[in-house]
């Protein structure tokens, strides 16, 4: 009798990785988000804490509901190139609506349209990506698409301070970023009407999911019902909450970055201080773009338990810092801490997308991120919302807070990255 070749076997020989497309929206993304780190940076030098706190908590917390009810039926029905697109125009709005609002402290209803916003952009990212590669090598897409965007919080920051220095008004710089992350719609418009949806036919559930790990009785499996209800559903699968510590230490490391750590900087000149933090951003900006584009082959190498406990050494070389050498207006020690929180946000970000995109069926996939994203982003609401009572009675971070929470946060993510990975 004649062998036959599987079907699967013989597909793979033709595959052409999507490697340009996944870099052409890595570089949009690097555009739309230019000014995002600066804006975020303004709002902690600017406004009281407790307004700038409430104001990104509330952001986070939209930006959770509408993953969990709005999102994946949205991608799932215009796809995910105009999913990208369209989601990009409410980031836009923001910028020109979040100079007043950053200016008048009118923050809720730009957090909640960006909410919006953030919830499908980064839902269709997640499949776009997936789709566009194998799951052999998706760790080494994720980390190029990371690399190319988060290198927009090295030139963002490092732009807008030049301009500050040069005595023009923040409005005015954020205005002229503005205009600059524009180009990133362009390309986003590019490849949404000339180039395809992407479907790698390596990618199909036979190879995401191995057929010994799925359960066919799953209603998940099976589910033609609303989308947002198989969100919620696979919101509660258990593999999903072995994976919530470490989407919590991902929201937790984004916002105690981008809110509490440049509190650490407070002169009589408010003009420094703003140089200051968008240095140190720009800093935390080179570390993870670097740490993106190594991480991706070492993901794919190395496995996700290797890379989670890299992570919790390096936070406890951070914390420790933070936590006995004195880091107030203390730039060393700072840089330090920026580049050990680079590149531990770095390594979760990658390894995290890894997991949503390799654990569960293509066909979920739009669920998938979209309750990654649930889980992350209500990590991040909380941690703003904590962030005011973690400040001490001087208006500094109190380390002795934030320290063991971060390294418990860390130790339970590697040990539910470690059941989620067992056998696999």
């Amino acid at each position: 009798m004649q062998e036959t070749t599987p079907l699967l076997a013989a597909t793979e020989v033709h595959i052409n990785p999507r490697v340009n497309d996944v870099r052409i929206l890595g570089i949009a993304f690097f555009f739309i988000f230019a000014s995002q780190s600066t804006i975020q940076t303004l709002s902690s030098t600017v406004l009281p804490p407790w307004i700038a706190f409430n104001a990104a908590g509330t952001l986070y917390i939209s930006f959770a509901l509408f993953n969990l009810f709005v999102a994946s039926a949205i991608v799932d029905k215009i796809g995910s190139r105009a999913g990208l697109f369209f989601s990009a125009l409410t980031y836009t709005r923001l910028k020109w609506t979040g100079n007043e609002a950053v200016q008048n402290a009118i923050l809720i209803p730009t957090a909640l349209l960006n909410g919006l916003g953030a919830s499908i952009i980064w839902t269709s990212q997640g499949v776009y990506v997936a789709k566009c590669s194998t799951p052999q090598s998706l760790g080494r897409y994720t980390g190029m698409f990371f690399g190319f965007m988060w290198s927009s919080g090295v030139i963002g920051p490092i732009f807008s301070s030049t301009l500050i220095q040069a005595n023009i008004d923040k409005i005015s710089v954020f205005e002229i970023v503005t205009g600059i992350s524009l180009m990133g719609l362009v390309l986003l418009g590019y490849i949404w009407k000339l180039r395809p949806e992407p479907s790698n036919p390596a990618a199909s559930v036979a190879e995401i999911v191995p057929a010994s790990d799925i359960d066919i009785s799953s209603p998940i499996v099976q589910d033609n019902g609303p989308a947002f209800l198989k969100t919620a559903k696979l919101c509660a699968m258990p593999s999903m909450i072995l994976l919530m510590p470490v989407c919590y230490a991902i929201g937790f490391e984004q916002a105690f970055y981008g809110s509490s750590l440049p509190l650490f900087v407070r002169t009589d000149s408010p003009s420094n201080d703003l140089s200051a933090k968008l240095y140190l951003r720009a800093t935390l900006g080179l570390i993870i773009t670097s740490t993106a584009f190594v991480i991706g082959p070492l993901i794919d190498r190395f496995g996700a338990r290797p890379m989670l406990l890299s992570s919790l050494c390096i936070h406890i070389l951070c914390q420790n810092l933070l936590l006995y050498c004195q880091p107030l207006n203390n730039i060393p020690v700072l840089v330090v801490a920026y580049s050990c929180i680079g590149v531990s946000n770095g390594i979760l970000f990658n390894q995290s997308q890894k997991l949503v995109g390799t654990l569960f069926p293509a066909h979920l996939l739009s669920q998938a991120y979209s309750a990654y994203k649930f889980h992350t982003s209500v990590g991040t609401a909380l941690c703003f919302f904590f962030s005011n009572l973690g400040l001490g009675s001087d208006g500094i971070p109190n380390m002795g807070l934030w320290a063991p929470l971060f390294l418990v946060l860390l130790g339970v993510s590697y040990v539910g990255v470690h059941l989620v990975t067992e056998g696999r």
